[in-house]
């Protein structure tokens, strides 16, 4: 994270008994609910219905509840504009991203089943003056996810986009998968002496990639190694991975690496989850990025007046760990 040296990214992860056991909730958690027709939002809140609740069992939430969040910081609501551009893109980048890829090995319940049942979105970050911390987003027992800062978005911006809101997303969704399923104990001898959860913000990425690690913060604990090393694979290019191995060195690369591939081995023998493909599918998508279309609804890049064939990345059977 380029900005971690002077900002502190904090995924909190409340782990409960509930949160490692399939939820009996029938159908769907949620029922239909009374809501005003007057209201400005109406269309809006209808679409959310049918767009998250129905298809995925998640309620997304964009009106800022005082109860639902902690109360020892100030955070500022999201703007409408700015939920409804989010909504769509979540659809774009991330759930339609696991449909596409789930579907070709499995039938398209998994987010129905395993997904937040909740994405709660705030206009603001909780800022720590006392520490100088900024918290982005966290997850909550498995349940839901809080996405932070959503009005200082610049749509234009994939970097910032990914740094901020989509690779939070892989980051703290994969919390939920292996607090479900546990990632493998071998992963934590592969650099055990190098865990810092006081002092990881002091090293700078450099270092840290030297180190094995994909960022600092994942130096914090090894289930936050784990979680990074996968939502940074997902949302980072080619040449940011492959940069990124060169600065860390012979001894950085191999440790990076060989988790990368103990990520990949898991998420396929316990999810059925491709981490290759999910990679070449949010590449694809971020190239080939059109809000015109998006905002209309239609989430096939293929479709898009933008799309370029000899531009879009080719699945390589080779690469992907189903093959090896």
């Amino acid at each position: 994270m380029k900005h971690i040296s002077q900002f502190l990214l904090t995924a909190v992860v409340l782990i409960g008994l509930a949160s490692c056991e399939k939820d009996n909730f029938g159908p769907t958690i949620f029922v239909d609910s009374q809501k005003d027709t007057t209201a400005y939002t109406y269309a809006f809140d209808q679409w959310l219905d049918s767009a998250f609740v129905k298809p995925y069992n998640c309620e997304f939430r964009y009106k800022l509840d005082d109860a639902a969040m902690d109360p020892n910081y100030n955070v500022v609501p999201v703007r409408l504009g700015m939920a409804d551009t989010l909504a769509h893109l979540a659809l774009y980048l991330w759930y339609n991203v696991y449909d596409t890829v789930l579907n070709r090995v499995q039938d398209s319940t998994f987010l129905f089943d395993n997904g937040p049942r909740m994405i709660q979105i705030v206009g603001s970050s909780m800022i720590n003056a006392s520490q100088g911390t900024e918290k982005l987003g966290y997850a909550e027992g498995g349940i839901k996810i809080t996405l932070m800062k959503i009005n200082k978005m610049s749509w234009t911006d994939m970097e910032l986009l990914n740094e901020y809101i989509f690779k939070t997303m892989h980051h703290e969704f994969s919390h939920i998968l292996h607090q479900k399923k546990t990632y493998p104990k071998d992963y934590e001898s592969i650099t055990p002496g190098d865990y810092d959860p006081t002092g990881w913000q002091y090293m700078s990425e450099d270092e840290a990639h030297k180190r094995g690690f994909v960022s600092n913060y994942a130096r914090c604990s090894t289930h936050e190694d784990f979680v990074e090393t996968i939502a940074n694979y997902i949302v980072k290019s080619d040449t940011y991975w492959n940069n990124m191995l060169k600065k860390a060195g012979t001894e950085g690369a191999g440790y990076i690496n060989q988790k990368l591939d103990m990520v990949k081995t898991w998420l396929w023998e316990q999810w059925k989850i491709s981490l290759y493909q999910m990679h070449l599918e949010v590449a694809n998508r971020q190239t080939f990025l059109n809000y015109d279309e998006i905002m209309k609804g239609n989430y096939d890049y293929h479709t898009f007046p933008n799309y370029d064939p000899s531009k879009e990345l080719k699945y390589n059977p080779a690469d992907d760990i189903i093959k090896k």
